[in-house]
């Protein structure tokens, strides 16, 4: 099941364990005619990965004359550092996490984003009659540890007063409140991850996705250093790394099943549970598709979900004041890669 931290949580990853992979190296390297990449994925290799790991295998990044190296994030894994540092050349993070980064005075280009809707949810019984904000009135609702400010955002950007609902702190995997019926509805949660296991003990849900509601987030964003976009030919190398990468999601895309049970049966990671990672794949793919990835190609960049995020972290308290986004977010590599349409 999926562990990643979200929103505040995200934020405060440590670099305990960038040690081991110090001697990975830092700037991108050329022997034998290849050009090395470190890359710091945004998750553990499970299907919200499967792209990376897909092309890695099928030596679409070796055909591009890419060396790529993938490192796994996780618990002590910083991908702003890492890549502020130089030992990955590229990061996928959440904006929250880049943005921060900015905020502390780094300096980044973001050039393709993953998800279109934030796969950030809120969970309710369906029994609950919850279908949209407005029916909360009246309602308790289970609030994860840390998750209050974003509750609080989420009820004032969708009107509905915050006296109206009672609410009770849940634990950060708790959805046994949920299961019991002693809560509505409960938030933060995974859409692919908390629905299946309360429909799995027999209730039946219905998810509403943050980013529906105006809390939306380009999550799994790819990023690098400014320094690095900016040097001669880094453009180019880009260029390849991206289409290989597309090319490995292609088939995530045109057959989530099989994509969540080459994932399983390639043992990239233990403990995966195949029902979850089907179930992930299959709502995955809605997550990751938008009016503008079937005009424009998958992992476009919306400039208004950036600024969207970024207001919702001041409004939140997360930030102090709004990042300026001019000059952070590039579509040149996707546009020379011709990504293909979903």
């Amino acid at each position: 099941m999926r562990l990643r931290k979200f929103w505040m949580n995200s934020l405060l990853a440590g670099a305990a364990m960038l040690g081991p992979i110090l001697g990975l190296g830092a700037g991108t390297a050329h022997a034998a005619g290849m050009t090395k990449l470190n890359v710091v994925l945004g998750y553990i290799p499970d299907v919200e990965m499967y792209g990376p790991e897909y092309a890695l295998k099928q030596g679409y990044y070796k055909a591009e004359g890419l060396n790529v190296t993938l490192i796994p994030a996780g618990q002590g894994v910083d991908q702003i550092q890492m890549v502020a540092a130089g030992i990955a050349q590229i990061g996928i993070a959440n904006p929250e996490q880049i943005l921060a980064g900015i905020g502390q005075g780094e300096k980044f280009k973001v050039f393709a984003g993953q998800f279109q809707t934030q796969p950030i949810a809120m969970t309710c019984r369906k029994d609950s009659g919850v279908t949209k904000p407005a029916d909360l009135v009246g309602k308790t609702v289970g609030v994860k540890v840390n998750a209050d400010p974003y509750f609080k955002l989420f009820l004032s950007k969708n009107g509905v007063p915050a006296d109206k609902v009672k609410t009770t702190t849940i634990g950060p995997n708790d959805v046994s409140l949920l299961i019991a019926g002693r809560i509505a509805c409960e938030i933060t949660t995974f859409a692919f991850n908390e629905p299946l296991i309360v429909q799995q003990a027999g209730v039946p849900t219905t998810v509403l996705p943050l980013g529906d509601y105006g809390l939306n987030s380009q999550v799994d964003s790819f990023f690098v250093k400014d320094t690095f976009f900016s040097k001669p030919g880094n453009e180019a190398v880009l260029v390849k790394f991206m289409r290989a990468t597309a090319k490995g999601w292609v088939s995530f895309y045109k057959d989530p099943k099989a994509a969540a049970n080459w994932i399983i049966d390639g043992n990239f990671v233990d403990g995966l549970d195949r029902t979850q990672q089907v179930f992930q794949a299959e709502q995955q793919v809605k997550f990751m598709k938008s009016p503008l990835t079937a005009e424009k190609g998958i992992f476009w960049l919306d400039p208004k979900i950036w600024a969207e995020t970024d207001a919702n972290l001041v409004a939140a308290g997360v930030n102090k004041s709004l990042v300026p986004l001019d000059g952070l977010l590039t579509t040149s590599i996707l546009e020379q890669a011709d990504m293909p349409k979903f």
